[in-house]
């Protein structure tokens, strides 16, 4: 089993509070959402939460198709759900590279 990073489950993290704010703001259910984008509803909401499955404590890692279809629903582009996401990714590398250079 491999180690997860601490800037990995930072990506999932936030892309997954930039996919519910993004509903919130729409007023769509996660149901909604799940139906309008081709997904099962639980497979959504284990993205919400930012994990890939119930059972391993990994991160969400979405396709790229599957990202494509949020944004669609979520009226917004991939560039828009990922932006924030990828700036803490790049935020946290950086910090624990930092850390390991002391």
């Amino acid at each position: 089993m491999r180690e997860i990073s601490e800037a990995e489950r930072v990506l999932a993290s936030t892309l997954a509070k930039t996919i519910i704010r993004r509903r919130h703001e729409l007023g769509k259910t996660q149901e909604q959402v799940a139906l309008e984008a081709e997904m099962d509803r639980n497979h959504y909401q284990l993205m919400e939460h930012a994990r890939s499955d119930r059972k391993s404590n990994y991160p969400s890692n979405p396709r790229l198709s599957t990202l494509i279809k949020l944004s669609k629903v979520l009226d917004c582009s991939v560039h828009d759900l990922l932006d924030e996401a990828l700036a803490e990714y790049e935020r946290v590398e950086r910090l624990t590279a930092e850390r390991t250079k002391r």
